[in-house]
């Protein structure tokens, strides 16, 4: 996978599958539109809803960690895995609110990628200010794996 429209694609990809499974990641994603990818890196943006509000209709920040979550793993994805591992570990720091109706913009990158670890960190922005910084990291060993065994099962396949 190369190129900047190949990565977007193959990010697209992974969010419609998770909105086919269902579930959690269906919520996640349903609202969610990715505006550009590259390898290590994902943007994407959402519209806050009266369903990510607190108690006193300022966005949850439940719901805030959550975009750091699946930016995270987004950014992890785009290094060419079909899925993204599992958490590991999540901080989030809250620095300003949001309301329903702000245009949240995450920006997602991938600080170092291991063989069976990956650490990344996501920034939230609300209306071009950032509202909140976090770092996730995955386990990745079964993705590192996988991919591996692809891309030896393609090269055994090429006509020398």
């Amino acid at each position: 996978m190369t190129g900047a429209t190949s990565i977007l694609s193959h990010i697209n990809k992974v969010v419609e599958a998770a909105r086919q499974r269902g579930g959690f990641d269906a919520m996640c994603f349903n609202k969610m539109t990715v505006l550009e990818a590259e390898k290590g890196r994902v943007r994407g943006e959402v519209a806050v809803a009266k369903e990510y509000l607190n108690t006193i209709g300022s966005t949850h920040g439940g719901w805030l960690s959550t975009l750091v979550d699946v930016g995270g793993s987004l950014a992890v994805a785009s290094h060419g895995f079909a899925t993204n591992g599992v958490s590991t570990d999540i901080s989030v720091s809250f620095l300003a609110g949001s309301k329903e109706g702000d245009k949240i913009v995450f920006d997602a990158q991938v600080l170092k990628l291991g063989n069976t670890l990956a650490y990344t960190r996501v920034d939230i922005f609300a209306n071009s200010r950032m509202i909140a910084t976090g770092s996730h990291t995955k386990y990745i060993a079964r993705e590192t794996a996988a991919k591996k065994e692809a891309a030896a099962a393609a090269a055994a396949e090429k006509p020398e």
